[in-house]
Protein backbone atom coordinates (compact mmCIF):
# COMPACT_ATOMS: atom_id res chain seq x y z
CA UNK A 1 0.00 0.00 0.00
CA UNK A 2 1.16 3.44 -0.85
CA UNK A 3 0.60 6.51 1.30
CA UNK A 4 0.28 9.59 -1.04
CA UNK A 5 3.95 11.01 0.22
CA UNK A 6 5.54 8.07 -1.90
CA UNK A 7 6.86 7.99 -4.52
CA UNK A 8 6.78 5.28 -7.80
CA UNK A 9 8.81 4.55 -9.46
CA UNK A 10 8.88 5.62 -13.12
CA UNK A 11 9.22 2.28 -14.43
CA UNK A 12 6.41 1.08 -12.39
CA UNK A 13 4.24 3.24 -14.03
CA UNK A 14 5.24 3.32 -17.19
CA UNK A 15 4.96 -0.87 -16.93
CA UNK A 16 1.05 -0.17 -15.91
CA UNK A 17 0.62 2.59 -19.02
CA UNK A 18 1.35 0.09 -21.52
CA UNK A 19 -0.56 -2.92 -19.62
CA UNK A 20 -3.68 -0.81 -19.68
CA UNK A 21 -3.01 0.96 -23.11
CA UNK A 22 -2.46 -2.89 -24.34
CA UNK A 23 -5.83 -4.29 -22.82
CA UNK A 24 -7.42 -1.30 -24.62
CA UNK A 25 -6.18 -1.73 -28.21
CA UNK A 26 -7.17 -5.79 -27.71
CA UNK A 27 -10.98 -4.82 -26.69
CA UNK A 28 -10.99 -2.23 -29.38
CA UNK A 29 -9.38 -4.71 -32.09
CA UNK A 30 -11.79 -7.41 -31.14
CA UNK A 31 -15.06 -5.05 -31.63
CA UNK A 32 -16.42 -4.70 -35.56
CA UNK A 33 -14.76 -2.03 -37.17
CA UNK A 34 -17.06 -1.26 -40.02
CA UNK A 35 -20.64 -1.07 -38.44
CA UNK A 36 -21.65 0.47 -41.63
CA UNK A 37 -21.16 -2.50 -43.89
CA UNK A 38 -23.37 -4.53 -42.29
CA UNK A 39 -26.54 -5.75 -44.39
CA UNK A 40 -29.14 -5.95 -42.35
CA UNK A 41 -31.70 -2.87 -42.46
CA UNK A 42 -30.90 -2.00 -45.97
CA UNK A 43 -32.30 -1.90 -49.44
CA UNK A 44 -30.75 -2.35 -52.79
CA UNK A 45 -33.07 -1.16 -56.10
CA UNK A 46 -30.89 -2.62 -59.19
CA UNK A 47 -31.94 -1.11 -62.23
CA UNK A 48 -30.06 -1.31 -66.05
CA UNK A 49 -30.52 1.99 -67.00
CA UNK A 50 -29.90 1.34 -70.70
CA UNK A 51 -32.54 -0.83 -71.13
CA UNK A 52 -35.60 0.58 -69.49
CA UNK A 53 -38.10 0.55 -71.86
CA UNK A 54 -39.55 3.55 -74.21
CA UNK A 55 -42.04 1.60 -75.82
CA UNK A 56 -44.84 -0.89 -74.49
CA UNK A 57 -46.04 -4.30 -76.18
CA UNK A 58 -48.47 -6.14 -75.24
CA UNK A 59 -46.48 -8.85 -73.67
CA UNK A 60 -43.74 -6.60 -71.64
CA UNK A 61 -43.05 -6.31 -68.23
CA UNK A 62 -43.03 -2.49 -67.35
CA UNK A 63 -39.60 -3.04 -66.60
CA UNK A 64 -37.77 -5.93 -66.64
CA UNK A 65 -34.51 -4.74 -65.70
CA UNK A 66 -35.72 -3.45 -62.83
CA UNK A 67 -35.53 -5.11 -58.99
CA UNK A 68 -35.31 -4.17 -55.57
CA UNK A 69 -34.31 -5.52 -52.84
CA UNK A 70 -34.79 -5.46 -48.54
CA UNK A 71 -32.60 -7.19 -45.96
CA UNK A 72 -33.48 -7.68 -42.75
CA UNK A 73 -31.37 -10.09 -40.10
CA UNK A 74 -32.32 -13.51 -41.98
CA UNK A 75 -34.03 -13.00 -45.17
CA UNK A 76 -34.27 -10.84 -48.34
CA UNK A 77 -37.38 -9.27 -49.22
CA UNK A 78 -37.44 -8.59 -53.45
CA UNK A 79 -39.89 -6.11 -55.25
CA UNK A 80 -40.48 -5.82 -58.71
CA UNK A 81 -43.16 -4.78 -60.92
CA UNK A 82 -45.70 -6.06 -63.13
CA UNK A 83 -48.14 -4.70 -65.52
CA UNK A 84 -51.85 -5.57 -64.74
CA UNK A 85 -54.28 -4.17 -67.30
CA UNK A 86 -53.25 -0.44 -67.29
CA UNK A 87 -51.85 -0.28 -64.14
CA UNK A 88 -48.08 -0.52 -62.71
CA UNK A 89 -48.56 -2.71 -59.52
CA UNK A 90 -45.14 -3.61 -56.92
CA UNK A 91 -44.92 -6.93 -56.30
CA UNK A 92 -43.36 -8.48 -53.43
CA UNK A 93 -42.18 -11.88 -51.81
CA UNK A 94 -44.22 -12.58 -48.77
CA UNK A 95 -41.62 -13.68 -46.24
CA UNK A 96 -38.37 -13.69 -47.77
CA UNK A 97 -35.62 -15.95 -49.00
CA UNK A 98 -32.48 -16.38 -46.98
CA UNK A 99 -29.56 -15.41 -47.63
CA UNK A 100 -26.15 -15.83 -47.30
CA UNK A 101 -22.78 -13.07 -46.47
CA UNK A 102 -19.23 -12.88 -46.36
CA UNK A 103 -16.62 -10.74 -47.07
CA UNK A 104 -17.05 -10.28 -50.70
CA UNK A 105 -20.86 -10.89 -51.69
CA UNK A 106 -24.34 -11.18 -50.28
CA UNK A 107 -26.04 -14.07 -52.53
CA UNK A 108 -29.26 -16.59 -52.35
CA UNK A 109 -30.88 -19.08 -54.68
CA UNK A 110 -34.40 -18.34 -56.94
CA UNK A 111 -36.41 -21.01 -57.49
CA UNK A 112 -38.03 -20.89 -60.98
CA UNK A 113 -40.27 -22.87 -63.17
CA UNK A 114 -37.03 -23.96 -64.89
CA UNK A 115 -34.98 -24.50 -62.36
CA UNK A 116 -32.71 -22.21 -59.98
CA UNK A 117 -30.66 -19.48 -60.17
CA UNK A 118 -28.23 -17.97 -58.17
CA UNK A 119 -28.12 -14.18 -57.14
CA UNK A 120 -25.08 -12.35 -55.90
CA UNK A 121 -24.38 -8.92 -54.79
CA UNK A 122 -21.13 -7.51 -55.03
CA UNK A 123 -20.55 -5.61 -51.61
CA UNK A 124 -17.83 -3.82 -52.85
CA UNK A 125 -19.34 -2.38 -56.21
CA UNK A 126 -22.59 -2.91 -55.39
CA UNK A 127 -23.48 -4.91 -58.61
CA UNK A 128 -26.23 -7.55 -58.74
CA UNK A 129 -25.82 -10.77 -60.86
CA UNK A 130 -28.48 -13.61 -61.63
CA UNK A 131 -26.33 -16.74 -62.49
CA UNK A 132 -27.79 -19.89 -64.09
CA UNK A 133 -25.55 -22.90 -64.89
CA UNK A 134 -22.82 -21.17 -64.02
CA UNK A 135 -23.46 -18.48 -66.35
CA UNK A 136 -24.34 -14.65 -65.71
CA UNK A 137 -27.69 -14.06 -67.30
CA UNK A 138 -27.68 -10.36 -65.98
CA UNK A 139 -25.62 -7.78 -64.31
CA UNK A 140 -26.23 -4.56 -63.51
CA UNK A 141 -25.29 -1.99 -60.74
CA UNK A 142 -27.69 -0.97 -57.57
CA UNK A 143 -28.47 2.12 -55.45
CA UNK A 144 -27.93 1.14 -51.97
CA UNK A 145 -30.65 2.80 -49.28
CA UNK A 146 -29.62 2.77 -45.57
CA UNK A 147 -33.20 4.02 -43.97
CA UNK A 148 -36.54 1.94 -44.88
CA UNK A 149 -38.33 4.81 -45.38
CA UNK A 150 -35.48 6.43 -48.36
CA UNK A 151 -35.83 2.98 -49.53
CA UNK A 152 -40.14 3.22 -50.07
CA UNK A 153 -39.97 6.66 -51.73
CA UNK A 154 -37.71 5.20 -54.21
CA UNK A 155 -40.10 2.55 -54.62
CA UNK A 156 -43.47 4.83 -54.61
CA UNK A 157 -41.23 7.10 -57.27
CA UNK A 158 -40.35 4.31 -59.61
CA UNK A 159 -44.06 3.28 -59.91
CA UNK A 160 -45.25 6.59 -60.41
CA UNK A 161 -42.53 6.86 -63.37
CA UNK A 162 -43.40 3.50 -65.14
CA UNK A 163 -47.14 4.34 -64.35
CA UNK A 164 -46.80 7.77 -66.16
CA UNK A 165 -44.37 6.25 -68.72
CA UNK A 166 -47.50 3.59 -69.40
CA UNK A 167 -50.05 6.53 -69.91
CA UNK A 168 -48.19 8.39 -72.40
CA UNK A 169 -47.70 5.34 -74.37
CA UNK A 170 -51.42 4.69 -74.50
CA UNK A 171 -52.56 8.31 -74.51
CA UNK A 172 -52.86 8.64 -78.01
CA UNK A 173 -55.33 5.36 -78.56
CA UNK A 174 -59.05 5.85 -79.21
CA UNK A 175 -59.82 3.08 -75.89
Amino acid sequence: RLSLNESVPLNIVMKAYFSITICLFMAGAMTPIQTHAAVAKKGLVCADQGSLLSRWTATDDPLSSVVAHWFDDKRVSTVSWQRANDNIEMQATRRGIPYETDMLSISWKLKTDDGERDISIDRKTGQRSVIEDGTTLIAVDCEIFDTEKAFQEKLENITENLQSNYDLAIANHKL
